[in-house]
């Protein structure tokens, strides 16, 4: 049976005009539980490709209408990932083109169909390909995750600066380069201590050295009063809230960086 019973059953389509050889698939694959569509022609089975979901491909070499490895390779380039299993009745046809899963082909399986063989390897390639799915669908949510912090991050009031366990920018927000003049290629990769007077600088590089090693903190959590030090060397009031996480067992941090600069008022002639 199909192994994931939690999902509809896969859907698989024979390629073949062999009416004896379809038959026997059929009845074969339908007692698995899988769901089976035929396609008799070259043409057909593009057909069916185009306006159906299918998880794998039964595939005869000799088509009535095209060379069933030119379809392989046609196939393989416009619905990658999807699994095809060639069956040829020609005994020596890997000898003649080559290894065919070099070619993009699942599997390569001579007629007289095996049934012990042909069952073994359709659940072979529907785990593979509902595992493929699964990888995309996975890339696809953490590309909208990704989007969508972006969109967050670069939109936020707060100036924010993200930083490697040591030290090291990685991550600035336009109002991080609003509030401090500089561009993120100017800081990326850069140290924390660029944005701080000299005289926070040795108190930083000691506190990061603690949490390394000892992963005590003494600020993080928590929203402290500082001074920041800006691109043309003017230092200005700031409030800082520090969070840090775990990547790959080393700590990563992201503060959150408001101006506390009295507001300039306008001069007399301003108006």
């Amino acid at each position: 049976m199909i192994p994931d019973s939690s999902h509809s059953p896969a859907r698989i389509l024979i390629v073949d005009d062999d009416p004896d050889i379809v038959l026997a698939l059929q009845d074969l694959l339908l007692g698995e539980g899988y769901h089976v569509r035929v396609a008799t022609t070259g043409h057909m089975g593009w057909e069916c490709l185009k306006t159906e979901s299918i998880d794998t491909v039964l595939l005869d070499i000799c088509l009535p209408d095209t060379d069933g490895l030119l379809m392989l390779a046609n196939l393989t380039q416009s619905f990658p990932g999807l699994p095809i299993i060639i069956l040829s009745g020609l005994p020596t046809l890997d000898q003649v083109v080559g290894p065919l899963d070099q070619q993009g082909a699942f599997a390569y399986l001579k007629k007289p169909i095996d049934r012990g063989q042909i069952k073994t390897n359709v659940r072979l390639a529907v785990k593979a390909h509902g595992l493929a799915l699964q990888m995309k669908r996975t890339q696809r949510a953490l590309v909208d995750s990704e989007l969508r912090f972006q969109a967050i991050f670069q939109t936020a009031n707060d100036a924010i600066v993200l930083a490697d366990a040591q030290g090291r920018i990685t991550g600035w927000n336009r109002a991080a380069q609003s509030m401090f003049g500089y561009s993120e290629a100017e800081v990326f990769g850069r140290p924390l201590t660029l944005l701080m007077p000299n005289r926070y600088r040795d108190a930083h590089v000691q506190g990061l050295k603690r949490v390394s090693q000892t992963k005590e903190t003494k600020v993080i959590g928590k929203t402290v009063t500082l001074h920041g030090l800006r691109k043309n060397g003017e230092e200005f009031p700031i409030e800082l809230s520090l969070n840090v996480w775990t990547t790959d067992a080393h700590p990563s941090y992201s503060g959150f960086i408001r101006d506390r600069s009295e507001p300039k008022l306008l001069t007399a002639g301003a108006s």
